[in-house]
Formats: structure tokens, sequence, C-alpha cells
């Protein structure tokens, strides 16, 4: 109880700190998203603009030139919808055509903790069951096993299977886990 009075402080500005990083974060792209949709709105779609005609001259003998076509005019863009007030939009990726990408990828560094070699996983030590095992003989394991309780012989069977492995005494430790509790050890 004293322990988590103690943390409690901290506890509460660690909290306070994650809420005010998520706000931020969200506000950040909302403003992105807006910033975006801003740009867009501003930015004439130049792919879309008719070419410029040249002027044509003027004959004093043609007739009178026809009025131009008129086209009907081009509805406005439809209004930028509010961004999704949970989740920020995505931001609009910038193309450039003229940038070129490898094919193939090279790798720059490589980085890894010392023993990362063998992978994750745990590293188990096993302990010997009673002081001096290692230095113990087979039929010393063996005499020893038969006083021994069934949590004594599980421990010897671990021990011996990860070091040693002598068959002779994981077979006799086999026999009395069988023995003393009636289940079959394997």
């Amino acid at each position: 109880m004293t322990g988590k009075l103690i943390t409690l402080p901290l506890r509460v500005s660690l909290e306070s700190a994650r809420l005010i990083t998520r706000a931020a974060g969200a506000a950040a792209g909302r403003a992105a998203s807006l910033a975006g949709q801003t740009i867009k709105a501003v930015t004439p779609d130049l792919r879309r603009a008719e070419p410029i005609a040249a002027a044509p001259r003027e004959r004093r003998d043609a007739p009178e030139p026809a009025p131009p076509e008129q086209h009907a005019p081009e509805p406005p863009p439809p209004e930028p919808r509010a961004p999704d007030p949970v989740a920020p939009a995505p931001p609009t990726p910038i193309v450039d055509e003229d940038v070129h990408v490898s094919e193939e990828p090279e790798l720059v560094r490589e980085v890894a903790e010392p023993g990362a070699e063998d992978g994750a996983g745990a590293d188990v030590t096993v302990m010997e069951p009673w002081s001096g095992y290692r230095h113990m003989t087979a039929h010393e394991v063996i005499t020893r096993a038969q006083q021994s309780s069934p949590a004594e012989l599980a421990a010897v069977r671990l021990y011996e299977s990860r070091h040693r492995g002598r068959e002779t005494v994981l077979a006799a430790v086999d026999r009395q886990l069988k023995l003393g509790t009636g289940a079959d050890p394997a």
C-alpha cells in the first residue's frame, strides 16, 4: 500500500503525459490534413488547363469570323469534407516522376546486441540437485535417488538430462518416479 502511495505522483505524471502526447499527435494530424486540403484548393490543376491559342490575324476581305464556341462552365470542386475527429487523415504522398528507385536494396549498417546471434529465448540454468552432485558416480546418484522425494528426483532428472545425460541415471530416476508417484514421468 505504501509503495503505491509513493509512486502515485509518478504514475499520475506519466499518464497525463501520455494523454497530452496522444492529443498533440491527433491535433498535428488534423493540421496536416487541413493544410493538404488547403493547398489542393488553392493550387490550380495545371493538367486540366486548356492551351492558350494564338490570336488569329484579321483579313480585310474575309467574312467576319463566327463567335467562339461557348463551353458550359465547369462545376465548382466539391467542398472538402471535415476530417474524421477520431483518426487523422493520412498525409498526401508527394510523387516526383523524376525520382529513380533502385531495384536492389543496399545494406547500410547491421547492428545486434551481444549474444543476439543465438536468437531470442530464455536462458535457463539448472542447479545441482544437491551439493557435490557433479562429482558423483552414476552408482552413487542412483543409491541416493532411492531415498529422494519426487521433487528431488525431478530435479535430478532435469539436471542429468541437461548436463551429463547418463542413461543409467535417467532410467533409475524414471523408475523411482514411477514407483513413488504412480505416474509416467515422460
